[in-house]
């Protein structure tokens, strides 16, 4: 008889995808286990007490189970909603865009309290329209993960230079 493993971690939705009939696929961002994917059971159904958590860019509170496959969501508790920058269609790119950039920069790994606080700023200032300070919060990011330089970016846009340090076009 073998003993599951249960954790409680505060997580950043950063994409979901369906799976089968009912179940979705979410990869999420915690500061304890980085970046990983977690599977859904159910939760596309019309009766489902926390689909509405698992939409990108909202902070949760995952409660998992872990298997020998994929770590099992067994409930969602909404933190703070990003519904508020689905007003038009800028501020909607703007978070898609920042969420895949923190898709593809990170890996499953435990993250530096710092790092995972700047990610989250970075969610804050772009919820609240501060697309100022966005940028400078990313170059603060990229430098402490270890991708920019001093005389990097330049002349070229964040997305494009994100676009080259992960090798693939967003």
């Amino acid at each position: 008889m073998t003993k599951s493993k249960t954790l409680s971690l505060d997580c950043l939705v950063l994409k979901r995808k369906p799976q089968g009939e009912t179940d979705r696929i979410i990869t999420v961002l915690s500061q304890e286990l980085g970046k990983f994917v977690l599977i859904a059971k159910g939760v596309r159904r019309l009766s489902s007490s926390f689909s509405s958590s698992l939409e990108p860019g909202n902070l949760i509170k995952a409660h998992l189970v872990i298997t020998k496959g994929l770590p099992l969501l067994v409930q969602a508790k909404l933190i703070e909603d990003a519904a508020a920058s689905k007003n038009n269609l800028p501020q909607i790119r703007r978070l898609i865009q920042i969420l895949e950039m923190f898709d593809k920069l990170f890996v499953e790994e435990e993250l530096p309290d710092e790092v995972y606080s700047l990610v989250l700023s970075i969610r804050r200032e772009l919820l609240s329209n501060s697309t100022g300070q966005v940028r400078s919060s990313l170059q603060q990011l990229l430098t402490q993960l270890g991708f920019a330089t001093e005389t990097s970016q330049t002349d070229q846009s964040m997305l494009e230079y994100i676009q080259g340090v992960v090798e693939r076009p967003m």
